[in-house]
């Protein structure tokens, strides 16, 4: 509550040190550690100086160690972290490939995905089931095969660009996010499907209330 006062990005609370319990998540068991981040603007010193005082006042009540403070490089996390996405193999047929990196499964179908801002990089589980039920229970069948596909809360567009390399005729994609619309076009050019995806921003309401050209479709996906 203090520390919330004067931080703008919110505080976080984490544990020094966990128990592993085999039958479940475990628990904390160290002592908590709350953290924060303080901009570096012309504020910073004063800033400082009422979390010391504060806290000061608040360990009069129970006694606290001395704040820590450690000064954080700046670091552009949006291109940081792609050192740690690597191709996924998923079900029998697909595979997500960065679009910065060669396939290393020429037998596999690939999914060139640069997320960006938005959600979908193919990490996540239930992205995983989605890709994996596109491919083994809709499109093994011959008779779904060249449909329309309705792919509410598109993000990163993954599940709209999987759905036509899997023999789809057409993707409709919408998300709340403009950042997601964004990189699902980009995504779609990418992978050479541009023109059989439409990406907008929106949802379910709009999409029934027919403000789209898609309306509905046999096969709808939303992760």
């Amino acid at each position: 509550e203090v520390l919330a006062r004067v931080l703008p990005g919110g505080v976080v609370v984490k544990s020094t040190a966990i128990y592993a319990d085999p039958e479940d998540q475990g628990y904390p068991v160290g002592p908590l550690r709350v953290c924060g981040y303080l901009p570096v603007d012309a504020h910073l010193e004063e800033t400082r100086q009422r979390i010391e005082e504060a806290l000061y006042f608040l360990g009069r009540i129970q006694p606290l160690p001395d704040p820590q403070f450690k000064p954080i490089e700046e670091i552009n996390w949006a291109e940081a972290w792609k050192q740690h996405f690597k191709p996924i193999a998923i079900g029998k047929k697909l595979i997500i490939v960065p679009a910065w990196l060669e396939s290393p499964e020429k037998n596999r179908i690939p999914i060139r995905i640069d997320p960006g801002m938005a959600f979908g990089t193919g990490t996540h589980p239930t992205t995983q089931l989605c890709l994996e039920l596109l491919e083994v229970q809709l499109f093994k069948k011959v008779e779904l095969l060249d449909v329309d596909v309705i792919d509410i809360g598109c993000g990163s567009g993954i599940l709209s660009i999987a759905a036509l390399k899997l023999d789809a005729e057409r993707a409709f994609g919408v998300d709340t996010d403009p950042e997601a619309i964004t990189a699902a076009k980009q995504n779609a050019a990418d992978n050479a499907v541009s023109d059989h995806t439409e990406f907008t921003v929106g949802s379910v309401a709009e999409v029934l209330a027919g403000e789209f050209p898609v309306k509905q479709a046999p096969v709808v996906v939303a992760n």
